[in-house]
């Protein structure tokens, strides 16, 4: 019974680091390629979460409500980017107002229900599946966003997306669209992570309007690491680095957190975390230097 039940947290554990890689990604495609701090990531996977959760609970098809949260998390990336284009916003700014006005809308879709039961079919499509069937639907959801991501980042249209990270003044040089390259990578970006807070809904069962919160952190957090870990020169290896940051991350923080939990209480997991996190950091940056991705 206990060897069942461990078993179920690691494979749970494992799915969502494998989830979480998408909010990753979505960090690197933000402070790498297109170089500008987007704070619209923890109200991205809030959103994609409770809308999903909401939409299933209604009755909605499970892979529909995962498209459709998807395409809600590209909406909040959108708003941000036509901040930045149509009013001259500061980026952070930007994200700012942008999650500010979204939360409302997390806090309604999240009076749905904290807990999916719903049926479909004769089958609950969620709460009945077992934590292998959590992790091959993840498996496969975040592969085939994970080709997507580096088909697109390889291509030409990728390429005016690492320009434009360069400088918006050399990309505009060149012939660069740059108001349409900012309005796809974060759209792009913010869908990622809409997907990520759908799929944890999917894996726990559960959701809330505080299902985001920390992922900017953790996002940032793996990819420092992932990058000092892989030192990637290259799309492939630094989607490969953003794999290996959140795994490693992920499973430090849970081995820091249980044996916290057993000597200090619970409560003290914050605290455990932020400074497993600060070590982390500091030592993933001890003689990085700064590499610039072909």
């Amino acid at each position: 019974m206990l060897e069942g039940f461990v078993a179920n947290n690691v494979i749970n554990m494992f799915s969502l680091s494998l989830v979480f890689t998408l909010i990753v990604l979505n960090i690197y495609l933000s402070t790498q390629v297109l170089n500008i701090t987007d704070l619209t990531c923890d109200a991205s996977v809030a959103l994609g979460g409770c809308s999903y959760g909401a939409l299933v609970i209604c009755g909605i098809n499970p892979v529909i409500a995962l498209l459709t949260a998807t395409c809600l998390g590209a909406v909040a990336g959108l708003l941000t980017s036509s901040l930045v284009i149509n009013i001259k916003v500061e980026p952070v700014l930007a994200s700012i107002i942008t999650l500010t006005a979204i939360e409302t809308f997390i806090v309604k879709l999240s009076g749905f229900g904290h807990a999916i039961i719903i049926s479909c079919g004769g089958k609950t499509v969620l709460s009945s599946h077992t934590a292998i069937e959590n992790v091959v639907v993840a498996f496969i959801a975040v592969l085939i966003l994970s080709i997507l991501f580096y088909k697109i980042l390889n291509s030409e249209y990728g390429l005016a997306m690492r320009v434009y990270g360069d400088g918006v003044v050399i990309a505009r040089s060149l012939g660069i669209n740059t108001n349409r390259i900012l309005c796809v990578g974060l759209g792009m970006g913010n869908a990622l992570s809409a997907a990520a807070g759908a799929l944890i809904t999917q894996i726990l069962g559960t959701f809330n309007s505080g299902i985001g919160n920390g992922s900017m952190v953790f996002g940032l957090a793996a990819v420092i690491i992932g990058s000092k870990l892989v030192a990637p020169n290259t799309i492939k290896s630094s989607i490969i680095a953003c794999f290996i940051g959140s795994f490693v991350y992920k499973a430090i923080i849970a081995l820091a957190t249980f044996g916290g939990s057993g000597t200090l209480g619970s409560e003290y997991n914050g605290v455990i975390t932020a400074v497993v996190l600060v070590v982390m950091i500091a030592l993933a940056q001890d003689g990085k230097k700064k590499r610039r991705i072909i």
